[in-house]
């Protein structure tokens, strides 16, 4: 990854909130299709959009959530990087769930484990820093790419895609 690399996310976040809610019965059925659309979509198709375009880093976003992923590619990287929160998509619901404590224990040790390497603004709530935490199943494709070519990798990811792959956040010098 380099600096002023956009950060690109494929899928939507929160299956392991979700699967919370499931086994505690309290998950809605449209959350419960969304999670199950998100998990079993593979992420095959933006990896051959992605190899389309000249990318820098990618990794997929599973068991360490979107922080711990992302901690890897900065500290690969000797990085830091700055996440806007409200561009980061999320499942229907899921916030609504964490905000209640519907959230797996593994999503609470990820955020406790990379707690300490991040820097969150005043404004994100606890719930918040959760979601970002929340331990995926099949998640999608986080991907490190040059502003140059970022625009032109989403165009190629967003057509013929279920879900909306969006720029969450960009690559900084090392803080």
């Amino acid at each position: 990854a380099k600096v002023g690399d956009d950060l690109i996310l494929t899928k939507p976040l929160g299956t392991g909130i979700i699967t919370t809610a499931i086994k505690k019965n309290i998950a809605k059925n449209e959350t419960i299709k969304s999670a199950i659309n998100v998990m079993k979509t593979l992420n095959n198709k933006a990896a051959e959009n992605m190899n389309l375009t000249k990318v820098n880093a990618c990794t997929d976003v599973t068991g360490y959530g979107l922080i711990g992923h992302l901690h890897e590619i900065c500290k690969s990287s000797k990085l830091s990087s700055k996440i806007f929160y409200q561009k980061v998509p999320f499942i229907d619901q899921v916030e609504l769930l964490a905000n209640d404590d519907i959230v797996p224990g593994g999503s609470k040790n990820n955020l406790d484990f990379f707690n300490k390497s991040i820097s969150f603004n005043t404004g994100i709530k606890k719930h918040q820093k959760l979601m970002l935490a929340d331990a995926q199943t099949s998640g999608g494709l986080l991907i490190s790419v040059s502003k140059n070519n970022s625009k032109e990798l989403l165009n190629n990811l967003n057509q013929n895609s279920e879900f909306k792959s969006t720029i969450i956040g960009e690559l900084i010098t090392k803080q």
